[in-house]
């Protein structure tokens, strides 16, 4: 099942982590930096079964009405990476928080957020 992945450039590190998590659970991830017609981009993706993982922090410079063209659909996880407040648009859709986890913590949120594993690294005795 392909997973739309977007992100705020300045969050490009944990974009790429949950990109190889993701990767390692047997999705195949596209990968939107957040840009002038993202939000666009998103809607679009929100018309069709596949899941939306929209990553939010402080450094996310998208304004409210770009939020506000995002729909809110049942594929849509807002995955929040700090302290910041989740814009007002997008506050009813399925919202999880990184912030202060630990990896393997992380780690199950994120693929809980899909309906994934829990965890596609742990080894089974």
């Amino acid at each position: 099942m392909p997973v739309l992945l977007s992100y705020s450039p300045a969050d490009a590190p944990w974009a790429q982590w949950i990109n190889t998590s993701l990767q390692a659970a047997g999705h195949v991830v596209e990968m939107l930096p957040a840009g002038v017609d993202f939000a666009h981009r998103l809607a679009a993706a929100l018309s069709g079964p596949d899941p939306v993982i929209v990553m939010y922090s402080a450094e996310h410079r998208a304004s409210e009405s770009d939020w506000n063209l995002v729909p809110l659909a049942p594929g849509l996880t807002v995955l929040r990476l700090d302290s910041a407040p989740v814009p007002a648009a997008l506050r009813a859709a399925s919202c999880k928080s990184l912030h202060n986890l630990d990896e393997e913590e992380a780690l199950e949120v994120l693929m809980a957020a899909i309906s994934g594993p829990q965890n596609p690294f742990s080894r089974t005795p």
